[in-house]
Order: structure tokens, then sequence, then C-alpha cells
């Protein structure tokens, strides 16, 4: 994976601009065999957009300058993706740090609630701009993934991914998708799995129960330690695994030391559900972005995670502010 992820990663238009694309690689890319999931967040050199789907290798057609034709007709896709509607904020002024207290204080006096031995299973609703859809990019439409992923105490994984009814915010962007050949309408239905984790790695050890300890642990893997990428390992090491209540009060702690956190007040996140929002503006990935997680009030848990381009968006063909990538945390048991 390490070889495809500088590929991409030497493509990333957030990283290094290109007006006009390099057959070879273009070549190499679409040459990769179906199993490989590649997406943005590859890009980035992480590995935990491995469970989104990518029937192909994963490329945003329009940040390298490059429309493929097809049967389907891309070229009847509107100049800017659809997007997913930004989630709606309170607004409020209270600061990070105390809102973050009150809910790790609440969620550490719980009783243990996490599985005892045997597979558990985790199920996640997420979107992502650069996913193919039957190899296609697709952009007249939003066509979610669900993820169910069973895991076994030697850290051994299977998973099925399969793809959602298309979202559309007008009659209009639907009227746009069917033009453009109705990608997606058809449910796409993978399935996959790994082997045992890798206990040489820390990243597969247990989280710590203590915020220092959590904040060094959520920065393994990765080469530098900013705002954005801690949200983004906290999305990505929950993808998997059931943190204890004594594990979620750490974590919130960890996050009331992240620079320039900042409290959203309350949302609906896309499961219907209602949440306490944290953002962070961050450069993580290349482009000016929100990053958001969304924890139940209640217990701490994670609800959701967001991407948010806020300004500038590069050469990707979306108008700003938009949302670029989600997750919704569905089950965790």
């Amino acid at each position: 994976m390490r070889k495809v992820d500088e590929l991409f990663r030497s493509i990333d238009p957030a990283q290094n601009p290109v007006d006009e694309p390099d057959e070879a690689l273009l070549g190499r890319i679409m040459a990769l065999p179906r199993a490989t999931t590649v997406t943005r967040g590859e890009i980035r050199g992480m590995s935990r957009r491995k469970w989104l789907l990518a029937g192909t290798a994963v490329v945003t057609a329009a940040a390298i300058g490059f429309v493929a034709s097809d049967m389907f007709g891309t070229t009847a896709q509107p100049a800017y993706a659809v997007t997913p509607r930004p989630l709606k904020y309170t607004s409020t002024e209270q600061p990070a740090s105390g809102v973050l207290e009150e809910i790790a204080a609440r969620t550490e006096k719980l009783a243990p609630d996490t599985p005892a031995g045997g597979s558990q299973q985790f199920v996640q609703d997420s979107w992502s701009l650069s996913t193919r859809i039957d190899g296609i990019q697709v952009t007249s439409a939003v066509i979610p993934e669900r993820r169910t992923t069973w895991k076994k105490p030697d850290g051994s994984e299977k998973w099925t991914v399969q793809t959602q009814k298309p979202q559309f915010q007008s009659d209009k962007q639907r009227e746009v998708w069917k033009d453009a050949g109705s990608v997606g309408a058809t449910p796409e239905k993978y399935s996959d799995s790994s082997g045992p984790a890798d206990m040489s790695d820390e990243r597969n050890h247990e989280a710590p129960t203590d915020p220092r300890a959590m904040r060094r642990w959520l920065a393994l893997g990765y080469e530098t330690q900013g705002p954005g990428e801690t949200f983004d390992s906290v999305s990505e090491r929950l993808l998997d695994r059931s943190f204890s209540p004594e594990q979620r009060a750490a974590l919130l702690r960890a996050l009331k030391n992240v620079p320039g956190i900042d409290y959203r007040g309350k949302t609906k996140d896309r499961a219907g559900r209602t949440g306490d929002a944290f953002s962070v503006t961050s450069a993580y990935g290349g482009l000016p972005k929100l990053q958001t997680l969304v924890f139940d009030p209640e217990d701490g848990s994670l609800l959701s995670y967001e991407e948010e381009l806020v300004s500038n968006a590069g050469k990707l063909n979306v108008k700003t502010p938009a949302v670029t990538l989600y997750v919704s945390y569905l089950i965790d048991a």
C-alpha cells in the first residue's frame, strides 16, 4: 500500500497542483487491481480510508485536469460536483475545553460497556468527494456507502461495503444525474478481509486511559502533529475499535488541549442524532478546511466526522464552502 500512497501523493492537487496529466502515471493508476482500495484520505499518506468503497483506484478527475469519456456520458455531469448539505450548528460562545470536560466527567462514571472477547461489529455510513462508482467519478449525485466490519480478537477483519441510495438537494440535480447515466442507481457491493493485526505497531495496542498518553497514541503514524492530524486520527482509530468509558473520557480530555479547537454547539448529524460538535481549521492535506468531530453528550461516543472546504477549492470541481467527506459511526458492538 505504501507504493500506492506515494503514487497518489505525487498527484495530490493540494500538495502539487498540475495543469496537465502524466499519461504514463494515469495508465499506472488505472492499471491498479480492482481489489486495491485507495481514497482521498490515503492520498494524504494514511491507511484509514482503506475501508471506503473504491471499485478501482480513486482519482478526482477534475483535480488533475483529466476527464475520461465513457458509456455513461460523464461529460453530461455538472461543472461543479454535487456535495452534501453542511450540518447546521447552534451558535454558542462556550469554550470547547469546558464542554469537553463536562462530557468527560459524565462519561468516566459510566459502567463498562465494551464487548468482552469474541468478534466485534462496526457499521459506518460515509461519503467522499473522491469516491468512484463502477470506475466512474460521479459528480452529479451524492452516493453514500455503508461498511459493516467484523473484527476478531486477533485483529483480523472481514467487511462488506455497499453503495446506498443516491441523494440530491433538488429535482434539477436528479435530472442531471439521470442525463449522466444514473450512475449508482443499482447498488454495488464488495467484500474483503485482512489478517491478524501487527502487534509490533503501537497503533494496534489498547488505547490509553490517560489524556497525555492518549495524545501520544493519537499521534502515532503521523509525520507532523497538528490539529488536523489529531482530528483525522480520532476518526481513523474509531473506525474499527471500541473505547471504554475511561478511554472515551481520556480522548475528550486530550482534545481539550488541541490548538484552535472550537465548540460549534449542538448539531443533528446525518443519522438524525443530536450531539456536541467541535471543529478545527486546518490545512492538513493541503487545502484550508474545517474538520469536525461530533460526540454524544451523554456517553462521549463519537457520532460523526466531517471535512468541509471553507475557501480555496484548488483544482477540485466544487464551490466552497463544500463538504468533501463525512463518516457516521452507527454501530460499535
